[in-house]
């Protein structure tokens, strides 16, 4: 099976428990490579408290930032077996 599809199928599990994982993905140039490096992050919306404003906010937590897919996979697999328990 294909990561990208493991990693959707994830994301929907773990978005039944009620936490929602956002996956970005970006890439850039490496010179000494002489070629594109993909980035995957993982993320999601935390309600964060501002004391010096007094005020309760969405902030988005990156949980990882790799450019290993299998990286990313295993992450969200732990994230799973975490709220699923």
């Amino acid at each position: 099976m294909n990561i990208n599809n493991t990693m959707k199928k994830l994301q929907k599990a773990i978005l039944q428990t009620g936490l929602a994982i956002i996956i970005s993905r970006s890439q850039f140039y490496s010179a000494e490579q002489n070629r594109f490096i993909p980035i995957i992050s993982l993320s999601t919306k935390v309600y964060h408290y501002y004391p010096r404003l007094g005020v309760w906010k969405d902030q988005t937590f990156e949980i990882i930032r790799t450019s290993s897919q299998v990286e990313a996979l295993l992450c969200m697999v732990d994230i799973h077996k975490a709220v699923s328990a």
